[in-house]
C-alpha cells in the first residue's frame, strides 16, 4: 500500500468521525434542558390568626405554611407537579385536592388511597392536572376538626392560552365558631354538628378576613373565582348594584 493511499484513508477516517460528532452534537445537546416538573413544599403545622377587630387576642389555628387560608397554589394545565407535605401536627393528616382529576393513589383520603401522613413525617404528591380551573385542597382524616380549624387552601389550574381579563380575584370563602374571646369554640363532634355534617360559625372571612368592600372600574373585566371552605354553611352571594355576567366571547367575566 502507498504512502498516498493510506494518507487518503487516514483523512477519509478523520472527515467520517468529524461528521459524526457534528451529528451527534444535533441530535444529543450538550447542555439537558431544566426539569418540566413544578415542584412545591407545604408544611401543615399550628398557628395563629386574627379574625375580628385588630388588637383583639390572636385565635390558634392549623395552617399550612403558617397562613389561613394556606397558600393560593398556582400550577399550569398539563404540567406535572411534585408537592411534598410535611405534618408538623401531632395527629395524622392528609391532602385531598378537591376537583382535580387524577391517580387515585394521590387522592388524599387515608385508609383508602394512601397512608396517612404521620406526625413529623412527608409525603409527596405527584399529578399533572389535566383541566384548568378554580379548585382547593383540605385533609381527609379528622376532617370536621382539621377543616373547622382552618386547613383549607386554594389551587387555580392555568389555562395554557390565559384568558383575556383586567384582574384575576380569588374568594375563598369560610366561617369560623368562636368564642367571645376570640379563641376557637369548643365542642367539635357534636351531636348538631354531626347531623349537619359540620359545625356552622359564627364569624364569616374571605381569605382569612372580614368581608370587605371590593373597588371595581366601570367597563373592567373581573374574573371572580369563588371556593366555599366551610364545614355545613351554604353561602348566597349578592352583587348590590352590578350585574354580573359573562362577556360575549363566553370568557368569564365574574
Amino acid at each position: 500500500m502507498s504512502t498516498d493511499f493510506r494518507h487518503m484513508m487516514s483523512r477519509r477516517r478523520f472527515v467520517l468521525a468529524a461528521t459524526g460528532v457534528a451529528a451527534a452534537t444535533l441530535v444529543h445537546p450538550a447542555t439537558p434542558r431544566a426539569s418540566a416538573v413544578d415542584e412545591r413544599r407545604i408544611r401543615i403545622a399550628p398557628g395563629h390568626a386574627s379574625f375580628t377587630s385588630p388588637g383583639d387576642p390572636l385565635t390558634p389555628v392549623w395552617a399550612y405554611d403558617g397562613t389561613v387560608p394556606g397558600p393560593m397554589l398556582r400550577l399550569r394545565q398539563g404540567r406535572p407537579v411534585h408537592i411534598t407535605v410535611e405534618n408538623g401536627l401531632d395527629e395524622e393528616t392528609t391532602v385531598h385536592w378537591h376537583g382535580i382529576r387524577l391517580q387515585n393513589a394521590m387522592d388524599g383520603v387515608p385508609g383508602l388511597t394512601q397512608q396517612p401522613i404521620k406526625p413529623g413525617t412527608v409525603f409527596v404528591y405527584e399529578f399533572t392536572p389535566p383541566d384548568a380551573g378554580t379548585f382547593w385542597y383540605h385533609p381527609h382524616a379528622n376532617s370536621l376538626v382539621q377543616l373547622g380549624r382552618g386547613l383549607a387552601g386554594a389551587l387555580i389550574v392555568e389555562e395554557t392560552e390565559p384568558v383575556a381579563v383586567d384582574r384575576d380575584l380569588l374568594w375563598l370563602l369560610q366561617d369560623w365558631r368562636l368564642a367571645d374571646d376570640g379563641q376557637m369554640a369548643p365542642g367539635f363532634g357534636s351531636a348538631m354538628d354531626a347531623a349537619m355534617s359540620g359545625r356552622v360559625g359564627n364569624v364569616v372571612t374571605i381569605n382569612g378576613t372580614a368581608p370587605a368592600d371590593q373597588s371595581v372600574r366601570a367597563g373592567e373585566h373581573v374574573r371572580l373565582r369563588l371556593a366555599n371552605a366551610s364545614l355545613a354553611r351554604i353561602m348566597s352571594l349578592r352583587f348590590e348594584g352590578h350585574r354580573p355576567g359573562r362577556r360575549r366571547d363566553r370568557r368569564p367575566a365574574l
